[in-house]
């Protein structure tokens, strides 16, 4: 380099510097990508709440404490974290300890204003129960199910059974909107989703938001059984039996019934309009007669009202291979109106 022209140095040492400034480039757009992801695949603070993007089940990194504050920090168990790794989730958050005050607290505060997914998890057997909660409704179904045991009865008893220290509860997911009537369909979908994938051991129902599925063990059934039997029926059939009202209730009774007033013309309107005149017809084609109702067709030829309305259903209108049932109301307007007036003469 002694002998060489000085535009050579200078070239190689700007070639260098660019090369330098380069990497440094491309290195601050990494890191700034991956805090943009952290930022989107953890929280959003708006208006001082946690908001979350609903996600399908894509990784997300779980906490190992029992609470995002760094206040009270308390490690999470090693046996929580292998439960978590077998399912494979990502939580949101982590609570242990349930029986502590302070524990219930964080609760309360951490999930004001949010709604979601939460899993309460059994440390000692493995099972699990998951449910979702409304908007602000989260603690509500913490204390419900682990401490004043007004929902499920399954966790109640398991509660009972083996402690609440062996207990943790987790929120899976949270649903970014405020649930009302139009979208909470969307949250039961999202609950109904978790319930498919994990199949809690728990839960009784296996639909979100139905009872379809559920079937009642032996036992309940014997207990259903049993209540129904002779001598409980004689025993409610027997609780009013015999006794009589005083003279004092029996005008009571008397006085509101002759004060009571007479139907409005639009409620008898209404009764008018939705009666359905009938004439019914024998198969020689000659009017059986006509009746104001389905119940008094039933009455005259002694049959059951769904026989009836199965005929009427039906094209020829059969009942019993005898008669024939016809609407009038789709045939004259006028005699209709007749009709259901002499039904409130």
């Amino acid at each position: 380099y002694v002998d060489s022209p000085k535009w050579i140095n200078r070239t190689i040492f700007y070639t260098i510097f660019l090369i330098i400034v380069y990497c440094n480039i491309k290195n601050l757009i990494k890191n700034s990508k991956a805090k943009n992801s952290m930022k989107n695949t953890k929280y959003n603070k708006l208006n001082n709440k946690v908001i979350y993007p609903l996600n399908n089940l894509k990784i997300r990194s779980y906490n190992t404490i029992a609470s995002s504050k760094k206040g009270n920090e308390l490690p999470c168990s090693e046996r929580l974290i292998t439960i978590i790794k077998e399912l494979r989730l990502n939580p949101v958050y982590i609570f242990e300890n349930l029986e502590l005050g302070n524990i219930r607290k964080q609760i309360l505060n951490e999930t004001k204003g949010l709604s979601g997914i939460y899993m309460i998890v059994n440390k000692l057997t493995k099972d699990y129960y998951i449910g979702s909660a409304s908007t602000n409704r989260i603690y509500a179904r913490f204390s419900n199910h682990l401490i004043y045991f007004r929902g499920s009865k399954i966790v109640k008893l398991a509660v009972k059974k083996y402690g609440l220290n062996n207990f943790a509860f987790i929120i899976l997911d949270l649903y970014p909107n405020i649930v009302t009537k139009e979208n909470n369909k969307e949250l039961l979908a999202l609950e109904d989703r978790y319930l498919k994938l994990l199949l809690p051991n728990y839960n009784i129902l296996t639909e979100a938001g139905s009872s379809f599925g559920y079937k009642h063990t032996e036992v309940d059934r014997q207990k259903l059984t049993d209540g129904f039997n002779d001598a409980r029926r004689s025993m409610i059939g027997s609780l009013n039996r015999g006794k009589k009202l005083s003279p004092e209730t029996i005008e009571n009774l008397r006085e509101k019934g002759l004060n009571k007033p007479s139907m409005s013309s639009e409620i008898e309107e209404k009764y008018i309009t939705n009666t359905k005149p009938l004439i019914l017809y024998n198969l020689n084609g000659t009017v059986y007669g006509e009746y104001t109702t389905i119940l008094d067709v039933a009455k005259s030829i002694n049959c059951c009202e769904k026989t009836i309305r199965r005929a009427l259903k039906t094209k020829k209108g059969l009942v019993n291979r005898q008669w024939i049932v016809k609407d009038l109301s789709k045939t004259n307007k006028e005699k209709i109106r007749k009709i259901r007036k002499q039904l409130f003469k």
